[in-house]
């Protein structure tokens, strides 16, 4: 179980490390401060090999924790999500959730998502995301309808960072198992492409 853990720990690492830009070049737009109690007009810089900004946010949403319903059992869940997509073409997502139980651990899950813009200012927009997606846990299969509300915070110009909170319900193909309930709160970036 620790072993599982430290392995979904890495994978976000490794991610954020390779996917995520690391650059240390200095752009204005993105270092002004403007100390708005104070009135003042005194900008303040400054330069680090790693975005300070970044690497919060890169420790914070390794991992998002999960509530699962299944066999009349609530269980715990440790989940990472990664997603590529086009605005506003909607999102492909992989997500790998690590259940704290002694069967069945592992949860994968492939799906397709569209974000719909509910309202946008000059730094965020609230969205509503169905989806629709492909699960397995090694042991079953089967699909899942989820809906999910969050902010998109533009990061960069490919790069968003998106809190959430959603609820999915996972239909099991082999009908004497029972149909999966989660509900999980989470961070994740999303690359567009």
């Amino acid at each position: 179980m620790v072993k599982n853990i430290l392995a979904l720990m890495l994978f976000g690492f490794i991610f954020n490390s390779i996917v995520l830009p690391q650059t240390n070049d200095v752009k204005l737009s993105e270092l002004k401060l403007k100390q708005s109690s104070l009135n003042n007009s005194k900008l303040l810089y400054k330069k680090t090999d790693i975005p300070t900004p970044l690497l919060v946010i890169g420790i914070v949403s390794l991992i998002s924790p999960m509530a699962v319903f299944e066999d009349k059992k609530v269980f715990f869940a440790l989940t990472k999500e990664v997603s590529i997509g086009k605005f506003p073409y909607g999102r492909l997502s992989f997500e790998y959730s690590y259940v704290f139980r002694s069967y069945n651990q592992s949860h994968f899950r492939f799906s397709y998502n569209y974000d719909i813009m509910l309202e946008s200012s000059e730094f965020a927009a609230i969205i509503a995301s169905p989806g629709v997606g492909y699960f397995t846990d090694t042991h079953n299969k089967g699909w899942f309808l989820q809906g999910s509300a969050g902010v998109l915070l533009p990061f960069s110009e490919f790069i968003t960072y998106h809190p959430y909170i959603r609820y999915r319900h996972t239909f099991i193909n082999d009908k004497l198992k029972s149909d999966i309930n989660d509900i999980s709160i989470g961070m994740a970036f999303i690359l567009y492409l």
